[in-house]
């Protein structure tokens, strides 16, 4: 005769939620062994190709397939790494089988239309950018992304610099009279104001550089800077407003500085000078041996980072006070180190470093030390800047051959293409609010100064019309 054994009402509320006990705990054991969700072979792959061994990375995805053939990550991230080696055919199965069994991923579809894009193969890359702007569901990442690659990500207008069109008649300092046009002389090294409202520059309009100081507001011009002799470009304003520090170099000839990185080796004259913003008290920042080039204030306008070459061939990284003393250098490495930008906290300083023959970009204390590497590829990357909330860097990339404006997370993560027009990009300005963003292009065959508008992307409308006209 069977034996019916009576449970209690407690006894029954917990053979009730037993199963979901039991569930509860296998997800938290799930999470403490995935670390939130995340495979720790798709951890430890990510890890190895930030560092730039890229063939160890790629093992280790591969033992991931292994174990699980099913993993679409996987494949996404072995397509990455050979995207970033050229080895398109392998980065395009990559991806493709990552679409396979994750059809619904905008991510992994752009990632193989950008291959196709750069591979010249842009009717498939069309095909594959169509079906993301179809799909309705595009989040507003992957729509930046995607109109970055294909142009400007932001809407971008070029800042009427010029006094007039027409050819106009200027007076040097010795009192000779120069018949000019604005139109095809280069303007560069601009430098946008903590308050959005002003633009310095640097011009050769009067067949040397110097630096003009204009309003955003009305387009009023200012020539702030009268040297023949001397070449004088990258402005950049303090804090407050007020100062003005700036490159000076004795003129070489008739055509405007590079705007990129120089090898510390190269002969060069330069020297750091300051300012009043309206051009009055102009003095040197200091005296001292080598090359001087690409001043850049802290936070609190009390010091000034810069590229030097005082003590070796090679260029480094020093701190000094605005008042000239207390010169520290912070980097000692072999290769050139140069262009510094200050994050907003004022603990860090970005700059970029010569490793293996291809510029990267580079963070270390204010105070020198704690030296870490953000990027790791065989492209060079210049001029980084820091965003106003020290969340992101914007820089400027040679990724496919063409100078391209950029901006990535502090830690070297999560690049985002944010130019890829004709000509070529540099010089990346921020206002302290991070809605303007002006730069320096000869998208329209001389060099000129631009302005993007971080309030404005680019929508799927505008895009869908520029892929057709493409």
């Amino acid at each position: 005769m069977p034996h019916f054994v009576t449970l209690s009402a407690s006894e029954k509320t917990v053979n009730a939620l037993f199963p979901v006990v039991l569930e509860i705990l296998l997800i938290l054991q799930i999470l403490l062994l995935f670390g939130c969700g995340e495979d720790p072979g798709i951890k430890r792959g990510k890890e190895l190709a930030a560092t730039g061994d890229t063939a160890a990375a790629v093992r280790q995805f591969e033992a991931t397939l292994q174990r699980e053939p099913s993993n679409a990550e996987a494949y996404y991230q072995l397509g990455i790494i050979y995207a970033q080696l050229r080895e398109d055919a392998q980065a395009v199965t990559a991806f493709q089988n990552a679409l396979r069994l994750a059809p619904k991923r905008a991510d992994v579809r752009f990632a193989l239309g950008r291959v196709y894009w750069f591979g010249n193969q842009r009717q498939l890359a069309h095909e594959q950018f169509h079906q993301l702007l179809v799909s309705g569901s595009l989040k507003s990442d992957v729509l930046a992304q995607l109109a970055g690659l294909t142009g400007d990500a932001y809407h971008v207008q070029r800042l009427r610099t010029e006094g007039s069109d027409d050819y106009e008649q200027a007076f040097t300092e010795k009192g000779n009279i120069m018949t000019f046009t604005a139109k095809y002389a280069d303007d560069y090294s601009p430098a946008i104001s903590p308050d959005g409202k002003w633009l310095a520059f640097a011009s050769y309009r009067l067949q040397n550089g110097e630096i003009y100081l204009m309003s955003l507001e009305t387009r009023a011009l200012r020539q702030l800077t009268h040297t023949e002799e001397f070449d004088e470009y990258m402005p950049t304003f303090s804090p407050d407003g007020k100062t003005l520090a700036f490159v000076a170099e004795r003129t070489k000839g008739m055509m405007m500085l590079p705007p990129i990185q120089a090898s510390g080796s190269v002969p060069s004259t330069a020297k750091i000078y300051l300012m009043d913003v309206d051009g009055r008290h102009q003095r040197p920042l200091v005296e001292m041996h080598g090359m001087q080039s690409a001043p850049a204030f802290s936070p609190d306008g009390k010091k000034i980072a810069f590229e030097s070459n005082e003590n070796s061939d090679e260029l480094e990284i020093y701190v000094i006070n605005i008042d000239g003393t207390g010169k520290v250098q912070l980097t000692h490495n072999e290769g050139d180190d140069g262009h510094p930008a200050w994050a907003p906290n004022g603990n860090q300083i970005a700059f970029i470093s010569n490793i293996d023959d291809a510029y990267q970009l580079c963070v270390i204390g204010a105070n020198g030390g704690n030296v870490r590497q953000l990027t790791a590829s065989s492209d060079s990357h210049y001029q980084p800047i820091f965003t106003p909330d020290g969340k992101r860097i914007i820089y400027i990339s040679n990724e496919h051959g063409h100078y391209t404006l950029w901006i990535m997370n502090a830690d070297g993560t999560r690049k985002m293409q944010l130019t890829n027009h004709i000509g070529a990009h540099f010089e990346p300005s921020l206002s302290r609010d991070g809605k303007k963003l002006v730069f320096s292009s000869d998208r329209s065959d001389h060099m000129r100064i631009y302005l993007m508008d971080f309030t404005r992307p680019v929508q799927p409308e505008e895009l869908q019309t520029r892929l057709s006209n493409l």
